[in-house]
């Protein structure tokens, strides 16, 4: 994001923008790489399985690496390229040293490592094109366009592709969501949560941008979300939005904090505490008896028993979910096997304990959580850095509330996980420079 004390043309006139040569290959760039990583290499395939061959075909290889080239060409010959020494972090670097650690520690890691390059490419594609905008009006017209583009190809999905758009009573793992809109995604839950995501962007939009194209996204997200049926989306988002709006105007970063992140303490002791401690599970019963979070809490509890086995490495990126040690694992007296066909945890957190063991969840949780806390308390005080740490504050609380219950932390190309990833990385540059209006 080119920033006004840097020096560079970001505050030049929009005609000297235009004149510039690399203005539209930049602008070019950051719309395919969100329509590359929000539609995908294989959109409608009305599936969610576990794949790991997926990463390592020639289509994403050669998409990614190529935009990935090219994101980074372009953010050199950017404005904004000095922005770039902000993302010399100390914690993020250990947190990739430790990352990388568990993955050559992985019992798999061959399955790993490729796990792991993908998603540290897809990581490389996010922090270059962030610094691709040239304003914020620029940054507004270019990320809405792609969010509009996306949901118009959702629905068009509805026409062309019905039988895969949209859940069906023959799909043979959850038969139960027949009916519900999934668009180009492979799961309802994560349409759900992309439209979301889309809502924020076009409130943006139109308060910073284009009322008309904000008015768009803002509509015909509405209406795909509601037709997901995605109930933790919906239910999410204007609590979500109300939060965020009190955090932009307290001042007090324990405040601010408490307010931001006490729900969400609430919320994991609700589900993954239920798992750990009996007293949580027996409260929780009485409030709701029988709950299981639609059968969470035994893929859950698999996840977590089979964690001591590897609590300080954990099984690395890719190495649990889907391998031997889930597919052919002794069913115990209490379980049902429901966890044997799982392509993740359904939950973001037991996910990543799994994955980078216990140092590596509590890493994780500086990384995504308190860093983007202390970096929206920072946020350096103009209306344009403001607007946009609002936007980037929205996506983040409601990256992290739905990992609750879904599972996308450094999930290679997830959209959800590259909503996040690019609210985190907005929040460390808005936090360090002045963003041009």
């Amino acid at each position: 994001m080119s920033a006004t004390d840097l020096r560079a043309t970001a505050s030049a006139p929009s005609t000297s923008q235009a004149a510039d040569t690399t203005y539209g290959l930049s602008s070019a760039v950051f719309v395919a790489a969100f329509l590359l990583v929000w539609i995908s290499t294989a959109p409608f395939r009305g599936s969610y399985e576990v794949d790991n061959e997926a990463s390592s075909n020639i289509v994403n290889q050669i998409s990614f690496s190529l935009m990935a080239l090219l994101s980074v060409g372009c953010a050199v010959l950017s404005p904004g390229r000095v922005a770039a020494k902000a993302y010399l972090r100390p914690l993020w670097l250990i947190f990739f040293v430790w990352m990388t650690l568990c993955v050559l520690n992985s019992p798999q890691p061959d399955i790993s490592m490729r796990a792991f390059r993908f998603t540290m490419v897809v990581v490389v594609i996010g922090g270059a094109i962030m610094l691709l905008p040239r304003s914020i009006g620029h940054f507004a017209s270019l990320i809405g366009w792609a969010a509009l583009v996306v949901i118009l190809v959702c629905y068009a999905g509805l026409v062309i592709f019905p039988d895969i758009a949209v859940h069906s009573a023959g799909d043979a793992l959850e038969p139960e969501h027949a009916g519900a809109w999934r668009g180009l995604f492979d799961h309802k839950n994560i349409a759900g949560a992309m439209m979301v995501i889309f809502l924020f962007i076009g409130i943006f939009v139109a308060q910073m941008r284009s009322l008309a194209l904000g008015g768009a996204i803002i509509l015909l997200a509405a209406i795909f979300l509601y037709s997901t049926g995605s109930k933790t989306s919906m239910a999410l988002a204007p609590f979500l939005v109300g939060i965020g709006f009190a955090c932009a105007r307290i001042d007090s970063i324990f405040l601010r904090a408490l307010l931001a992140l006490g729900p969400l303490a609430v919320m994991l002791t609700a589900t993954v505490g239920s798992v750990l401690f009996q007293p949580v599970n027996a409260i929780v019963q009485a409030v709701s008896p029988g709950q299981t979070f639609t059968g969470r809490t035994e893929i859950w509890s698999f996840a977590l028993d089979r964690l001591w086995d590897r609590q300080i490495f954990g099984y690395g990126f890719e190495g649990f979910w889907g391998s031997d040690f889930v597919r052919y694992a002794e069913i115990k007296e209490n379980e049902t096997g429901i966890a044997l066909g799982m392509v993740h945890g359904h939950n973001g957190y037991v996910d990543l304990v799994v994955a980078l063991g216990i140092p590596g969840l509590l890493l994780a949780v500086l990384v995504l959580i308190i860093l983007p806390l202390s970096d929206h308390h920072r946020v350096i005080k103009t209306e344009a850095n403001k607007a946009l740490a609002e936007l980037f504050f929205r996506i983040w609380m409601f990256a992290i509330y739905s990992a609750c219950l879904e599972s996308f932390f450094f999930r290679r190309a997830d959209p959800v996980w590259f909503a996040l990833l690019i609210a985190v990385l907005g929040l460390r540059l808005v936090s360090r420079y002045r963003v041009a209006a």
